[in-house]
């Protein structure tokens, strides 16, 4: 008798511990840069790093004034996104704006 009770709690526990990881990692906090936003379809890709690409859906209304580039900071809930907020001065940079290298001081430029 003992040893079944013994069994059937460590079950259980076990149960436990892994009902509160699934929930603790369904609810957390990403940055990245948005790749794709659809209003309409309530869909959301972000980059949130290196090999780390994120399809979330949201309501129209959280999605309505981000545009690609924008990197923002969401809370999601599994695959659905319940917050999201840009980040100021990290916003996507200027379209058509192109960097162009100046050579050393002192040094002639081609042309």
């Amino acid at each position: 008798m003992d040893r079944t009770l013994h069994k059937t709690m460590i079950v259980a526990l076990a149960i436990l511990c892994v009902a509160f990881t699934v929930a603790r990692a369904a609810d957390e906090t990403l940055s990245g840069t948005v790749q794709n936003v659809d209003p309409q379809q309530g869909r959301l890709t972000i980059k949130a790093g290196e090999d780390n690409v994120v399809e979330l859906r949201a309501p129209a209304e959280l999605l309505t004034d981000l545009q690609s580039g924008d990197v923002v900071e969401v809370k999601r809930s599994g695959q659905h996104a319940t917050f999201i907020r840009r980040q100021e001065g990290r916003q996507r940079p200027g379209i058509g704006g192109a960097l162009r290298l100046q050579p050393p001081v002192g040094m002639p430029q081609s042309r």
